[in-house]
């Protein structure tokens, strides 16, 4: 008989992440990425593992024919590459002489979606139930680098695999627990309708879950006993206050560009500053779905470590300060490297300070994402920033984060008196968790 199975997708602006999992126990059977989607001149690669008992799991990769291939193209692709796989699961039925098609054994699609305004819960979407899709599309304005490509799949996901409940998670709902008097901004009512009230609503909230599972397994205690200040830095980046289980504040705001420096995003900067930067800020810009005002392209894809340093890559700025040549690019990549550690330690620091005078203790700093799981320097100029608290980073413990694939490693002595812990993140699976136990729930089957 065949494996009942979920499937989860993580999308972002030009690539889709995915796992496929048997439905029962969540054993991963093939996980992969979808890179250069949508992207002009560019043609999309799609790598993929299959998972299976007693054989290497070696890397897959398809390379594609046609340049800016549509997303919808692409993710049609990967449930063919699926398919297509030799894995166990998809064995021969009794009355036929063929596989069983994976879409047909998708029971449960759980998707990714950056922004959910006010949703506190997972959204479930099937044929003649999809009035929540288009509230998810008018939120794109709010994420148009994620949101509009995430009901795109979720439209093809209800077309072509017809079986499956499509299970939305929002990463705002982790921080649906922010108080008022920190989600407000202190401005006036807009005098136009908007689709959801302009307020704090963070993002990663997937990632932070996930995080907050691993780490108070790893210190046998209660998540609704745990506070730590979480860094999930990567191409995307932000800090957050988790008190006691609860996101009580976080560095990213009304959309994802708000907070710490990423990739290509400016993070926090002077509101006005824009308008003196770009004289057309204000016009609009067709953006697929939907149009944004110029402004938020510029601020988006324009600032961030690649407009300080040539290159998004931290570790090439890493590797970069460190040499001994000079010039140009090793003063550009220095500078990159010193802003965001002085924007990273303004939100940690503030949380550090928060979590101190809000709760019973601080059980310590986390770092995730690929920027805080491999960059042993920023981690060890963290550490060295906190030494008045009696930090105290293990050298040794830094340097051999990631070497034995441990989901949680410590990088502090047993003498410091604050915790740093590095924890390895899976969006993915934190989708697929949370959309089984709803799928489970009376209402979403």
């Amino acid at each position: 008989m065949s494996t009942e199975m979920l499937l989860a997708v993580n999308c972002g602006s030009s690539s889709i992440k995915f796992k496929l999992y048997t439905l029962s126990d969540l054993d991963v059977l093939i996980s992969g990425t979808a890179s250069n989607v949508e992207v002009k001149g560019e043609k999309p690669s799609i790598k993929y593992t299959v998972y299976e008992s007693g054989k290497d799991d070696d890397e897959k990769v398809s390379e594609e024919e046609k340049e800016g291939m549509p997303y919808e193209d692409v993710f049609e692709r990967v449930i063919t590459l699926i398919e297509g796989s030799s894995s166990k699961h998809f064995v021969k039925s009794e009355d036929s002489n063929s596989k069983p098609r994976v879409r047909d054994l998708v029971k449960v699609v759980a998707h990714r979606v950056v922004h959910g305004g006010t949703e506190a819960e997972p959204m479930a979407i099937w044929p003649g139930h999809e009035q929540g899709l288009e509230e998810m599309d008018a939120l794109s304005a709010f994420a148009p680098l994620h949101n509009h490509f995430a009901v795109q799949v979720v439209r093809f996901c209800l077309k072509h695999i017809p079986n499956g409940r499509q299970i939305l998670l929002f990463d705002t709902m982790f921080h649906s627990t922010i108080p008022p008097h920190i989600y407000t901004y202190p401005l006036g009512p807009s005098s136009e309708k908007t689709a959801i009230p302009l307020r704090k609503y963070g993002a990663h909230g997937l990632s932070y879950s996930s995080i907050l599972d691993s780490v108070s397994s790893y210190l046998d205690k209660p998540k609704e006993q745990c506070t730590f200040v979480i860094a999930h830095l990567g191409s995307g980046a932000s800090v957050c206050l988790v008190k006691e289980g609860k996101s009580w504040d976080t560095s990213m705001g009304l959309t994802p560009l708000d907070g710490l420096p990423g990739g290509t995003r400016t993070g926090s900067v002077d509101p006005v500053l824009v308008f003196h930067h770009t004289p057309n800020a204000s016009s609009g810009v067709e953006i697929p779905g939907g149009q944004c005002a110029r402004a938020e392209i510029v601020l988006n894809k324009q600032g961030g470590l690649q407009a300080l340093a040539g290159t998004s890559n931290f570790g090439h700025i890493t590797s970069t300060m460190e040499e001994s040549k000079g010039g140009d690019e090793q003063n550009k990549a220095q500078l990159a490297y010193d802003v965001f550690l002085d924007r990273l330690m303004n939100y940690v620091g503030a949380y550090v300070v928060k979590a101190k005078g809000l709760s019973s203790g601080l059980d310590g700093i986390v770092f995730s994402g690929g920027i805080g799981e491999k960059s042993v320097r920023l981690r060890a100029d963290v550490g060295r920033m906190f030494s008045w608290m009696g930090c105290k980073v293990d050298q040794a413990a830094n340097e051999a984060v990631g070497n034995d694939k441990q989901t949680v490693t410590e990088i502090t002595g047993k003498d410091s008196d604050l915790r740093i812990l590095v924890c390895l993140t899976d969006e993915e699976t934190q989708c697929a968790r949370m959309a089984k136990h709803a799928y489970e729930s009376n209402e979403m089957k």
